[in-house]
Order: C-alpha cells, then structure tokens, then sequence
C-alpha cells in the first residue's frame, strides 16, 4: 500500500514538472515575439526625456528585477561553485580580491540553476564614527531628517552605526532604536547609495567598514566641528575601543581624510556637531519629533559638557534651547544624560583611587594610575572609562589626570592575544598651556585640549618604553613639558608706585578723606621714612573710629597688623591657596627687609586665569 502511495507521488511530481517546463517555454517564447506590456511609468519615446526626478521614481517602481539570462532559459548558468572555482584560480592575492569585488551585488544562481531575484533600494546613508556617542549619533539622525525631507526627498535616508556605541548610548537605543531611522550594513547594498554623510568625524578609518562604500557613492558630505588642520580625530576611551580589540591603531593618514574626497565640507568651530544640524533643520522649517529633538538635546550636551566646556559657543547655547522648545523631553534628558557607572567601572575606580600616584609640577597636580597591569583575572576591556577618569579628577583634586587601562584582544590562545594599554587624559581648566589632544595624537589618538584619549598596543619588556608602563610614563613626561614655567606674585602684582598707600602718623579724618577720594575699602599702612609694611586698614575701621570721636587720632592706633603677607617669588598657586583658604582679597608684597614693593588682588589672579575678557578687568 505505501509502494503503491509513493508511486503515485512520484507520478505527480514528474507530471507537475513537465507541466511547468511546457508553460515556462511558452512563456519564453511569448515574451521574445512581443512587446512588453504598457506601465505606468512615461515612455521617453512619446512624453519626452525624463527628468531626474522621474527617472528616480521610475527606477524605485521598477525595483524588482530578475538576472539577465532569460527566465526559463535552457543555456547552461554559472553556479556557486564555478564562480568560486574561478576565484580559487587567480593566480594572486589582489586577482582574487578583484574577482570577489567584481561579483559582488550580484544576484547568486540558485543550487537548481534558477536566478535570483535582485531588490533594489535607491538610499541615503549616514555614517556615525565607530563606537559611537550622543553627538555623533544626533548628527546623524539630524542629516538623515534633512534629507529625507528637504534635500532628497525621493530617497530614504538611513543611519548605520560602523561598530560599536557607547555604554550610556547603548542604554538609549534600547529604548528608542524602533524611533530612529538606523539600518545595518547587511540590509543596504553598497551599489544602491546615492549620497553618503560623514558625521563628527574627518578620517575614513573613522566609519568602519563604511570606508569600502565611499567609491560607490555619487557624492560625499563631511559635517564635522574639530580643527580640520588637526590630522587626528575626536576620540574617547570607548572610541578607541574597537581599535582595541581588532588589533589596530588609528594615525593621522591623509589617504584616509574625507575632505580630501568629499563633495561637500562643513566645519565649524562650535561646541557640538550636532548644533550644525540643528541650526540647518531650525532654517529649514523642520519640525522634529519629541524624541528627535531630546536625542539632539543629549548629543549637545555630550560635546560641550552641558554648556560648561571651554569650546562651547553661543550657538551650541541657541541649538539647544530651540530643540526645547521643539518638545524634547526633560524627563527621558536627565534620565539619558548622565552616564552610570557599571560594575567594571566601579571596580577600574575603587582600584585606581588605591594607586593614584599625585606629583605637584609648577604648581598644577597631576596624577596618574596604571590598572589591570598585574590583574590577569581582569583583561578584557571595559567601555566608559572616560567617566571613570572624569570621577578620577575630581575626587583626586587633582589639575590633570591621566588613567592608563591594559587589557587584551585578539583570538585563539593566549599566545594569539595582543596587550593594549587606553590611555584617557583628563585636565581642569586650571591647567594652563596643557593640551592633551596633542599629547594623545603622538600615540595615535586625539581629542579635545582637556579631554582625549589614546589606544597603544603594548611591546617589548614589561618596564620597556613600548611597554603600558612606558607609555603612561611617556604621556606624563609630556603633561611635565607642556606646564608652563609659574608665575610668580613679582610678575603680576601691582608695583608700590601705583598703589595707593596710609602713613602710620596720618590721622584718622585725613585717612577718611583719602578713601572716599578714591573710592578704596581697603589700603595698606606703610611707616613714612622706611617704606616698610605695618599693617592694613579697613574702610570699617575709619567709620567705628570716627563715630567714637577718634578723628584726629593716628592711624597706627586702629591699623590691623595681623596681616598675610608674600615674597616677590612667592608662585601663583600659593597665592591661590591662601586667597582660598584665608579668604584674604588683597595680598601685600615686601621683600626680605618688609619694604612694600607691591600688592595681589583678587582681580590679578582672574586676569592669569584669562576667565573673561582682559577688557573687562
């Protein structure tokens, strides 16, 4: 009975496939003896040429096409395995990268010889840099929203991450990857990309794989807000990250510069690359949606500190109030804006603070800490060190900090694993002349003056100068060489023959009238014949004494002579400290003999910090 079944479905079969075969062969021949049905689309021949917007249209309708060989064609196809073959025959390397480029995009034979179905997909795409934060991701979506409303509106533009996104990022995607436009490479074909975006980033290396895309794209449009004279690119402990780990370094290499090969360059020096979106977006009348403009508002912020960083700019200031005003949440911000430290962060910290090694140099402190070195327990790598290193400053006190992490990377044995080191510098805006970005671009790396980081594969002997050790004591010895010599209260006090001064013997109403002339609180009191610093004189001290009928008396009877004084070398961050820590606001200076010869205020020491505008003081 079951012989007699299975007989009678192999009939079937066989009688299904000749039928098949009949009618595939009529349809063949119909399609070769007659003209194509009539479609939608306008006929060059009788509505005249198309124009560049038909022409888009008409290959987005068309969209699905069959390969070239004809559909029930009986000519024999090249298969998988003789397209393979063929590669496997190239005599070199590069004649089989050749043959593989040469192939790619088109549409595999099936196993049964049958072709493939090709989709096409005119698009835009959009490249954030590798390991990705909220500025670049912002930018990102920003230039996807332009385009796909205003500047091509006829193609969709997608967002694809190259590799990686930062912890906190991450935690934001979770939530909202379903609301932004974000694609991945396997779901775009490179031959399909009409314009590419390069977002916060000047280097090819920059994008990942997106490198391999830039040859088939029409045209190429770099935004960006770093010094294009500056050959590295802006980069975080997480940035460098996939450096890390794929065994690989990133310099300055100018085959790799996108300015050199794209259609268009913006750079501006603001605080944010997404501001440069979000003002193009504001002066196109574009609207985004709630979660567009609190992504734009947290990608701001990321880059200028919450408007507190030194590269912050009016502009990063308007950006940001006109995507509040455009609906971004406050919520979902202070929810998103602050990175939490994880378990590994925690553990880098806690072990970091154990270590800290801290070395007053020209009156800065700066210190340093090497983890993970002897710590065979934890190599892998840990992402949001750069918070990590910002806890470090703080709780340090310290002017510059500069973290070095080890960790391995690479695959198979233990042999097979490279040593990395992450370098991340952070300084406080009292670190005068330190420029971290340039110590991190000699180790292939980059970033910001205060902030920036570096990733160093380590070698040779553990103590050796390619060593993480080595490296770390190399980046110190760079912080050392860039802190300039101290000033010291000589060289910006003001000198004794602009000051105005109070003799011992003057009396009380001559001292009265003497500040009001010139409007003064406070003035130091001298002896007439020797120059000689007694004390100081307090603008409170006149009005109690004339109140009390004292005002013929000497000032010397109501003079404070309890007063701090200072050497003409004394250095710049000793005067700080005892401003700070004596609430002192006027300093005088004397020399070895007590001889007046100049006073600090607090206005001197405003001036050497250049915290507003030398006009102004």
């Amino acid at each position: 009975m079951k012989r007699h079944q299975r007989n009678q479905n192999q009939h079937q079969m066989k009688t299904l496939a000749v039928w098949c075969l009949f009618h595939c062969s009529a349809v063949t021949a119909f399609l070769s003896t007659n003209p194509p049905l009539p479609s939608r689309i306008p006929n060059p021949s009788t509505s005249g040429p198309l124009t560049s917007q038909q022409t888009e249209t008409s290959s987005f309708r068309t969209s699905i096409r069959f390969s070239s060989s004809s559909l029930c064609s009986t000519s024999p196809k090249a298969t998988t395995t003789d397209v393979e073959a063929d590669i496997d025959n190239a005599s070199t390397t590069s004649e089989r990268k050749q043959k593989k480029k040469n192939i790619r995009g088109k549409p595999k034979p099936k196993k049964d010889g049958s072709p493939m179905m090709r989709i096409e997909e005119p698009c835009n795409v959009v490249f954030t840099h590798t390991n990705a934060d909220f500025d670049t991701l912002a930018a990102a979506v920003a230039l996807s929203l332009l385009w796909s409303q205003k500047t091509y509106p006829e193609r969709p533009t997608h967002v694809v991450l190259p590799r990686g996104v930062h912890p906190v990022v991450q935690r934001f995607l979770a939530f909202h990857k379903h609301l932004l436009p974000l694609r991945g490479f396997k779901t775009i074909l490179p031959e399909d990309v009409h314009a590419i975006g390069v977002v916060d980033a000047q280097s090819a290396s920059r994008i990942g794989r997106g490198k391999s895309w830039l040859d088939n794209a029409r045209s190429i449009h770099v935004f960006d807000h770093h010094d294009p004279h500056d050959p590295s690119e802006t980069t975080n402990d997480s940035k460098k990250s996939s450096n890390k780990k794929d065994g690989e370094t990133t310099t300055a290499d100018s085959s790799n510069s996108l300015i050199d090969m794209a259609t268009e360059v913006v750079i501006d020096m603001v605080g944010s690359t997404t501001t440069l979106l979000v003002e193009r977006l504001r002066d196109a009348g574009i609207k985004p949606q709630p979660h567009e403009a609190t992504l734009f508002v947290l990608g701001i912020r990321a880059d200028t500190g919450g408007l507190v960083y030194e590269s912050t700019t009016l502009r990063d200031a308007s950006a940001l109030l006109w995507c509040l005003e455009q609906g971004a949440s406050q919520t979902a911000i202070s929810e998103f804006a602050i990175s939490r430290i994880g378990e590994d962060q925690r553990y880098v910290l806690n072990l970091a603070l154990q270590n800290t090694e801290t070395t007053i140099i020209r009156g800065l402190r700066v210190s340093t800490v090497l983890v993970g070195e002897d710590d065979d327990e934890h190599q892998e790598y840990v992402a949001g060190l750069a918070q990590v290193c910002e806890e470090l400053l703080d709780l340090t006190d310290s002017d510059v900090f500069v973290l070095g992490a080890t960790h391995q990377s690479g695959k198979g044995g233990s042999k097979d694993k490279a040593q990395w080191v992450s370098l991340i510098g952070r300084a406080s805006p009292r670190a005068v002349g330190v420029d971290l970005n340039q110590i991190m671009r000699t180790f292939g790396g980059g970033g910001h003056p205060k902030a920036a980081a570096a990733a160093v594969r380590c070698e040779g002997p553990a103590d050796g100068e390619t060593s993480a050790r080595g490296t770390l004591r190399a980046a110190t010895k760079m912080v050392e060489s860039q802190i300039p010599e101290q000033l010291v209260a000589s060289s910006f006090m003001a000198p004794m023959h602009v000051l105005v001064t109070v003799s011992t013997e003057d009396s009380v109403a001559f001292a009265r009238e003497v500040f009001e002339g010139r409007r003064l609180k406070s003035a130091p009191v001298i002896d007439p014949t020797t120059n000689q610093f007694k004390g100081s004189l307090k603008l409170n001290d006149l009005v109690k004494a004339i109140r009390s009928g004292r005002s013929e008396d000497k000032v010397r009877g109501i003079l404070r002579s309890s007063v701090n004084t200072v050497l003409p070398e004394t250095p710049l961050a000793d005067l700080e400290e005892l401003m700070v820590e004596k609430g002192v606001g006027r300093i005088p200076v004397v020399d070895e003999e007590g001889v007046l010869v100049g006073l600090v205020t607090r206005t001197d020491l405003l001036r050497q910090h250049k915290l507003y505008d030398a006009a102004n003081f």
